[in-house]
């Protein structure tokens, strides 16, 4: 449709055939050229055939170059799928028809048929006229006669919808271009509504239709581009419009395409990621399966292994209870010589080690389950060290090989801390120690410096250094990775066999819970060093902890006569009790079962009732219950003892109405806290003998030591600069032999000798030459 001086809005062709290249390809050409000769000949310039080809000829090679650009710039054939796409494409239409514009309109005028006066007018509608044709004609025909994905159907709301849509634009395009007001924009919305709720088909097509009628209207003067004075201006604001509405429709087109891709895209991932989700919870839930099924075998397992425990725990402390007792027993009550008093000492120290032994392999399962913990008290720490060394000693000597003590004149006299532990870490280093060192010697080397508390200003706490020093067969650094792990055992098959494996690795978690670490040196063929340093908190009052044995023996009590009822299904076990409390003055009566101590308890009225847990007929939970519902016993101090060492049956004592728990082996400065707690007793004391000075390693009975004579003074210090301990102790066993009054004198000799002490040997016999 052309105006007044044969200007046209849009050229249809221009887009008709930049589409035929797109869909058919360049094999079309020459149907297009030759069909685009006799439209322009015959309607345009029918006295022309010349001027006619040639213009054929620019049009068809713009639409061959833009499509050629088209093809090798965008690869997807339909250019309304990606807003890229489309934004390329209508870059590409402004410079294409550039050099066709030029020639076409340089032709007109060679030819005479447009004046060389109209040259820049006709050069731009020309121009207009092509980039139009194709923005509108082409997209339409690409989307309608492309091979696209599949197209929505339109269903019966859509139709409606679609028509109420056309109804509108109608009513708009007669308002804007029959009518004259100045409204024509409004059709923008609609055309963003087509983009929206329908297809590229239905949205190019409006745009078509729009362009039309405004092409139409504007060309037969009516709308409100005719009513302007000039043809031009009414051509350039139509082409503009044109262009607005096909631009604007377009790029939402792709837009909204290519969020409905991704939508699709996003479906299909959420779709493929449930069904992942879904086979992962099946897996998942197959997996728990086995868990669940897992778990209660190791449930099972575990609780058959507790049991295990349990039992054999019970089993084994039960001839250890006898061991330790009358070992106490021996040691309070019968007169011994001193090497008798001392092999006792041994037997109880031996018997002790034992029980730490059976206590470390049922604290594995602790050690598993993250739940051992440390029990802190205050003791006396020379003594400590000392028996920690006589156990180690006796190995040493068995083997034939030197143990060696170096102790530190500062170490403090009371600390706090776990006894149990720190006792079993250290026999465990050094039992490893004596175990793998077959010639040479053994160190045990103590070193302490205090930690100043500024906010007191004076020594709270010890930093103590332990360390265990062999010559024996040492290790590779390969074996050192691995003896802290459990049931890791290197060096000697032969040794391995004397062992579980796990000493080191309890050894090491005990030591983690005290905030140090263990450190290991060694050298394959030459030896180990062990070695680990803890901060100790200083007790000074350490000796009312100790006041029992500072005071003396204890050989009764102030007040009436106290019964005691001892109910346990093992003879043993009620003959260390009786033995341990006879000789203080209690009454005692035994008891069998639980039944058999609930009828004694109702005839007998005792004072305090000490059972154990585990009889036959009645056990000790049952007995305890039946004792706290009856009217006469319902008060009695009860006390429970047991060999377990786990702490429900402790738990379980203590709810059904026991007092105290009382673990076995019983312990004689345990039970007798428990009885002068809950019995309210003062007890009285025998004074301490002249052998019991004379054995005694305290230095505050120092006063009590008489020394020999001067000359032989100069000979035990000679011995001692030397290094000579087996002169001494030689030395200090003649004078005993010889003077009853040099004893104590001579057992301290004796002691410090010993244990390789040294230094205080040094000062002890330079402070009575100082003082003769």
């Amino acid at each position: 449709m052309s105006f007044e001086n044969g200007s046209a809005a849009i050229w249809p062709s221009a887009g008709l055939f930049l589409a035929s290249f797109l869909l058919l390809g360049y094999r079309i050409w020459p149907v297009i050229f030759f069909g685009d000769i006799i439209a322009e000949y015959v309607h345009l310039y029918p006295n022309d055939l010349l001027a006619s080809s040639l213009i054929s000829v620019w049009d068809t090679v713009d639409s061959l170059v833009a499509s050629f650009l088209i093809n090798r710039l965008i690869k997807h054939r339909n250019i309304l799928e990606r807003s890229g796409d489309t934004f390329k494409f209508l870059v590409l239409l402004v410079p294409t028809p550039v050099v066709g514009t030029t020639l076409a309109a340089t032709t007109l005028c060679l030819r005479n048929i447009t004046p060389w006066t109209a040259y820049a007018e006709l050069w731009r509608s020309w121009f207009t006229a092509l980039i139009g044709g194709a923005l509108v004609v082409t997209p339409m025909l690409l989307t309608w006669f492309q091979k696209s994905g599949k197209q929505e159907r339109l269903n019966r709301d859509k139709i409606i919808e679609l028509a109420l849509l056309l109804l509108s634009l109608i009513t708009i395009s007669r308002i804007t271009f029959w009518q004259g007001y100045p409204v024509e924009y409004m059709i923008v919305p609609l055309l963003i509504w087509s983009a929206f709720r329908f297809g590229q088909r239905e949205s190019t097509l409006l745009v078509v239709i729009v362009s039309a009628i405004a092409v139409f209207t504007t060309a037969r003067g009516v709308g409100a581009f005719a009513k302007l004075g000039s043809v031009n201006q009414s051509l350039l604001l139509l082409q503009s419009f044109i262009g607005v509405v096909a631009i604007t429709t377009f790029i939402l087109c792709a837009v909204i395409n290519e969020n409905r891709k991704a939508q699709a895209t996003l479906k299909r991932t959420n779709d493929d990621l449930e069904q992942r989700v879904q086979e992962r919870t099946q897996q998942l839930s197959q997996a728990l399966e086995t868990a669940d099924a897992a778990k209660v075998a190791a449930d099972s397992a575990n609780k058959a292994k507790s049991e295990f425990l349990a039992n054999m725990s019970h089993e084994l402390r039960t001839p250890l209870n006898g061991i330790l007792g009358y070992a106490q027993i021996l040691r309070r009550s019968e007169p011994l010589t001193e090497p008798g008093f001392h092999g006792i000492d041994i037997i109880y120290q031996c018997g002790s080690h034992l029980l730490t032994l059976i206590n470390d392999v049922l604290d594995l399962s602790k050690i598993e389950a993250q739940k051992m913990e440390l029990h802190p008290i205050e003791f006396h720490f020379p003594s400590f060290l000392e028996g920690v060394t006589e156990i180690c000693r006796i190995r040493a000597e068995q083997k034939g090989i030197s143990f060696i003590y170096q102790g530190d004149a500062r170490l403090p006299v009371g600390v706090r801390a776990d006894e149990k532990r720190l006792r079993q870490v250290l026999i465990n280093l050094l039992g490893n120690a004596i175990k793998f060192t077959d010639k040479g010697s053994v160190v045990f080397r103590i070193t302490s410096q205090p930690v100043v508390n500024q906010a007191q200003e004076q020594s709270a706490i010890y930093k103590i250094r332990f360390e265990v020093e062999d010559t024996g067969v040492g290790m590779a650094k390969e074996q050192v990775e691995k003896i802290f792990l459990p049931f890791e055992q290197v060096g000697d098959i032969k040794k391995q066999a004397e062992g579980t494996g796990l000493g080191l690795a309890i050894s090491s978690k005990i030591v983690s819970l005290m905030n140090s670490q263990i450190e290991v040196q060694s050298e394959l063929g030459k030896g180990t060093s062990f070695w680990f340093e803890v901060e100790l908190p200083n007790v000074p009052d350490w000796a009312e902890a100790a006041r029992l044995s500072q005071q003396g023996i204890i050989s009764g009590y102030q007040g009436r006569k106290q019964k005691i009822l001892v109910v346990d299904d093992k003879w043993e076990n009620r003959s260390v009790i009786v033995n341990l409390l006879a000789p203080i003055g209690f009454e005692l009566a035994e008891a069998s079962n639980g039944q058999e101590g609930l009828d004694q308890a109702m005839q007998w009225q005792p004072d305090l009732i000490i059972t154990d847990l585990i009889m036959p007929v009645m056990h000790g939970l049952e007995l305890i219950k039946h004792l706290r519902q009856s009217p006469q016993l319902k008060n009695v101090v009860v006390l429970a003892s047991s060999a377990s060492v786990f702490e429900t049956d402790q738990y379980k004592s203590l709810d059904v109405g026991a007092n105290a728990f009382l673990p076995k082996p019983v312990q004689m400065d345990s039970l007798l806290d428990l009885l002068c707690k809950y019995l309210q007793l003062e007890w009285v004391y025998q004074e301490i003998s002249d052998q019991a000075i004379a054995s005694s390693p305290d230095p505050m009975l120092a006063e009590a030591i008489a020394p020999p004579a001067l000359e032989v003074l100069n000979h035990l210090y000679q011995l001692v600069k030397k290094g000579d301990v087996y002169g001494i102790v030689d030395q200090a066993n003649q004078m005993k032999q010889q003077d009853h009054t040099l004893v104590p004198f001579a057992q301290k000799l004796i002691h410090l000798a010993e244990n390789f002490q040294l230094n205080p040997l040094r000062e002890f016999i330079k402070e009575y030459l100082a003082n003769p």
